[in-house]
Order: C-alpha cells, then structure tokens, then sequence
C-alpha cells in the first residue's frame, strides 16, 4: 500500500519519459502547480520510485527503452492495488488504435505530443481530483464496513444475553422443581406413594424443559417481551 499522504504533504508526480525536453516540460508544469516532479527517464528506473511509496499521480511516455509505459501502468497498479494512482499516458503516438490500447491495459488518461501547456495542467489536476474522490470514497467505506462489524457484534451480545435471560427465566422454574423432586427420591423409599408422585414430576418437569429448548431453537428474535426493568427476552409461547 502506498504512503498516506497528509494535507502538509507535497503531492509527487512521476515523469517518466525518453525525451530530455518533454521531461523539462512536464517537470515545470507540475512544478508550476506546486507539486513535486520525481523525474526518471525509462520504465526501470520508474518502477525503482514506485516500489515502495506510491505516487500522487504518474506521466510516462508510452514508448520506453526495456520497459514500455503500458508495463509501467500495469505494474504501478499491481504495486499499489488499494491506492488508485492514476496513470496518464503523454505520448507522441497518437493513433485511435495506440489509445484504445493504452486506455484498455489502465491507462487513466491519453494526451498526445506536442500537447498543449494549460490542458496539461487541466489533466493533471482533474486526474488528482479523481484521486482524492475515490480515496475519500475508499476511507468512507472503511468506516462503514467498521460500523457495520460494530453493529454484528453489538447484535450479537444483545440476542446472546436475550438468549441466557430467556433460558434463566423459562427454564429456572422447572430446573428447580426437578431439584427439589430429586432430593425426595433420594429420601423416599420406591414403595411410597410420594416417591411415585416425585418420579412423575420429574418427568414431566423434564419433557417441558426439552419441549422449551425445542422452541429457543426456532423463535423469531423479534419476537420479545418484557422481563426485569428495560431488559428483554425472547417470547416463548407457553401453554
């Protein structure tokens, strides 16, 4: 990922070209601009400025000894794939076929040789622009991925402690009843009446635990109702 650029930070521009005078040129309108040019002449040396930090903005020529500027383009987005850096294309070859392919390889921008001083500069600024929109977009919908994760796990521990009111409050009652039951069976001798009577309680205090369970599995977490003060829980529908 590129470098975070600050408002205190010059904005750096890529010159890459062949030719001594456009590379003057171009290094002088983005100077006029008050950016910073970082000049290099061939797609090598353009890649060796892009490795580590990414540009605010890159002009290279399209044709280059060794490494072309389409090469150039193709890897700076590979380098910086969660920074967009636009890529303008200033080339003496200006043929419909030149551009479409410069345009369909990643090239932000064509202008050809010789180029006007002030479109230049209107390019330049304009391609900034869309930079700073769609990392303002991308920061935008950082945040918001944040808030949404925050959102998940609020939700999460609300039908969480929905989920452990609910089994407190439906299955208490019978837990403790089953309890009580099971300390007269252990009191009582099998003979007696009470013992039986115990036995079938439990029992049946256990088939209503198990028939509530069934319901925690498939209520609506919509589905609510009042329990102490504010806190809710589930409703569970009880004969």
């Amino acid at each position: 990922m590129g470098t975070v650029r600050t408002s205190d930070t010059p904005r750096r521009i890529l010159i890459a070209d062949v030719d001594s005078d456009s590379r003057i040129m171009v290094a002088s309108v983005v100077s006029v601009l008050g950016y910073t040019p970082v000049v290099v002449k061939n797609g090598e040396d353009a890649l060796r400025e892009t490795s580590n930090s990414a540009p605010d903005l890159a002009i290279v020529d399209y044709t280059m000894p060794g490494i072309s500027g389409l090469e150039v383009c193709q890897a700076i987005k590979r380098q910086h794939p969660s920074d967009f850096v636009p890529v303008l294309m200033l080339t003496a070859r200006g043929t419909v076929r030149d551009k479409v392919t410069a345009l369909a390889e990643g090239v932000d921008d064509y202008i050809t040789k010789p180029c006007n001083y002030e479109e230049l500069q209107a390019r330049v600024n304009a391609l900034l622009r869309i930079r700073d929109l769609n990392r303002d977009l991308r920061r935008a919908n950082e945040e918001l991925q944040r808030v949404q994760k925050k959102l998940i796990e609020q939700e999460r521990q609300l039908a969480v402690g929905q989920l452990a009111g609910t089994a407190a409050h439906a299955l208490g009652q019978p837990l403790s009843s089953i309890l009580l039951n099971c300390f007269l069976l252990e009191q009582l001798p099998k003979s007696d009446p009470k013992f039986v009577g115990a036995l079938a309680s439990v029992k049946n205090d256990a088939k209503r635990m198990a028939e509530m369970i069934d319901k925690l599995r498939t209520v609506k977490a919509s589905d609510q109702e009042e329990y102490l003060g504010d806190t809710q829980i589930l409703k569970l529908d009880r004969e």
